[in-house]
């Protein structure tokens, strides 16, 4: 009996052992690893503002699991471009229920549209004792991550900027104005549509309302509208304009560009002769254009024609490309003018364009005056005799004669030798006044003290009826050889003395002969006599 009692407690104290053990297995159980859920909310992107740069991406998620995380981040890694903002995202602690939003910058080409991975990891798993007085985390479960797979869809967004070709309008004129639609951002637009609204002016030419339809990145879209000012005041052109991007939002808004409006004429355009006062011969008469209109003007045309006085030597029509507001070009014709004239005049046409292609034009006349001057032409020379020898005297003659239309007064004329030249006359001559068309000469004479090819140059000065001095340079050239008595001279001594110098070392040549043939027959004689010596000795 007392054996049937303790096997019974025996196998009561099994089955508490057992107890003991299964419930820490069933409470583990109750707490294992496992990932605790999250559900992400929205994700909102902001695009690159350029096809290729940076997105942001924010991500909102809502953590719907019982236990506390500890040291929960969040780490991107997208499908297109790289994370360039931090990454992975620390948040920390993580209560159950709590919301969070996590937001990475992204640099790639536009538009990403791909799966993605948000890999989620913590540090330990919590939860609250509810037998303590006080909050207390008792730890239920170690560290872990999980991975949330989900479509990252960043589009680009339009950029609508306008422009024109014009700053100004020009009053009175129907103006052809450029306008430009560009697409400047990073994706396209669809369905665009413009309207043109116009205050100040009116639209004569072109559509007010512009169909334009799909626009991409860097895309332009250019319409020539013609406007008329209808006032001396600013005009203002609105550019409404409104489509679609990719997402299918609608995307809108206006831009206004404002234009002065300016006034020109062809009394602002300017042709004068910069030298009114032309000299006898040949020259070039100098014609500026000056631009006084506000605006510059554009493929400037100007032919001139000649009507009496001179003569038009070279080109009649030159081209300018642009004179600037308040600028001058000058053209320079080649012109002759005769003996004969006192005055002369051209007719000129001057054709012209404003921006835009407008044109203008302007016809006109220009007189000049022609100043009677002299002019001393030097008609010849001689020298004499030709070709001078060393100490021999010349003289030089100059001809010359006044081709212009009024005298030549206080006319004065100096010889200026050059090397090897001596003056023999007195240098200067003065000559009084030369009427028009007269012919003179005058004449110096000269020395020779060198032989060498030389030059005597002549100053003319001379003063016009107004008293302004005028010089010029005439140049002779000068041949001088060596005297032929000094040459012959020369060579006289010179064959003498070579003469002399081929007796004295013929003489010297005959004394060295024999000297020489006086050793040799020495030196036979001595040989011979010892010979003979040897000889007789033997024989004794």
């Amino acid at each position: 009996m007392s054996k049937m009692i303790t096997n019974k407690y025996a196998l009561i104290i099994t089955a508490l052992l057992a107890l003991l053990v299964l419930i820490p297995l069933a409470h583990a159980q109750q707490y294992s690893n496992t990932a605790p859920p999250f559900s992400i909310v929205s994700i909102s992107s902001t695009p690159s503002p350029t096809i290729t740069g940076i997105s942001k991406v924010s991500i909102t998620l809502i953590y719907i699991g019982g236990y506390y995380l500890y040291n929960t981040e969040f780490s991107l890694t997208p499908c297109s471009g790289t994370v360039v903002s931090q990454n992975p995202v620390f948040i920390g602690w993580l209560n159950p229920g709590q919301e969070v939003t996590v937001t990475y910058l992204i640099n790639s080409t536009l538009p990403i549209n791909c799966q993605s991975t948000l890999t989620i990891s913590w540090g330990a798993e919590y939860e609250t004792s509810p037998r303590a007085q006080v909050t207390t985390y008792i730890q239920v479960a170690g560290s872990g991550s999980m991975n949330i797979n989900f479509p990252l869809v960043i589009y680009g967004s339009p950029m609508i900027t306008v422009r024109t070709n014009m700053q100004y309008l020009v009053s009175n004129l129907v103006n052809p104005v450029e306008l430009v639609i560009s697409n400047n951002g990073s994706g396209p637009i669809y369905d665009l549509q413009a309207n043109v609204g116009i205050d100040g002016a009116t639209l004569t030419v072109g559509p007010s309302t512009l169909v334009i339809g799909t626009l991409n990145p860097g895309s332009n879209y250019t319409v020539t509208l013609y406007i008329l000012p209808i006032s001396g005041g600013p005009v203002t052109m609105t550019i409404s304009y409104s489509g679609l991007d990719q997402s299918g939002n609608t995307v809108s808004g206006g831009i206004s560009i404002s234009m002065s409006v300016t006034t020109v004429s062809s009394s602002q355009v300017i042709v004068y002769p910069v030298n009114s006062s032309l000299r006898i011969g040949s020259g070039k008469l100098i014609v500026g254009i000056k631009n006084v209109n506000p605006v510059p003007i554009y493929n400037v045309t100007l032919v001139i024609a000649s009507t009496q006085g001179l003569s038009l030597t070279g080109n009649t029509t030159y081209d300018i490309a642009e004179i600037p507001s308040g600028s001058t070009d000058y053209v320079y014709v080649p012109i002759a003018v005769p003996i004969t004239s006192s005055s002369a005049s051209i007719t000129y046409s001057l054709t012209y364009q404003y921006t835009g292609g407008y044109p203008g034009s302007a016809q006109g006349s220009i007189t000049l005056s022609v100043l009677n001057e002299p002019s001393i032409l030097i008609t010849g020379y001689q020298v004499a005799p030709t070709p001078l020898t060393i100490g021999e005297a010349g003289s030089v003659s100059l001809n010359f004669v006044n081709t212009g239309p009024v005298p030549a007064y206080n006319l004065n004329i100096t010889a200026i030798p050059g090397p090897g030249i001596k003056m023999i006359s007195q240098s200067s001559t003065y000559m009084g006044t030369l009427n028009p068309q007269q012919l003179s000469a005058v004449a110096f004479s000269f020395s020779v003290v060198s032989a060498m090819n030389t030059t005597i140059t002549f100053q003319i000065q001379y003063i016009d009826q107004f008293g302004q001095q005028h010089v010029q340079y005439y140049t002779v050239p000068i041949t001088v050889i060596r005297n032929a008595t000094l040459i012959t001279q020369y060579a006289s001594q010179y064959g003498q003395q070579g003469t002399n110098y081929y007796r004295f070392h013929r003489i010297n040549y005959f004394t060295y002969v024999i000297i020489t043939l006086a050793v040799v027959a020495v030196i036979i004689i001595t040989v011979v006599v010892l010979l003979l010596r040897r000889k007789h000795g033997d024989s004794s």
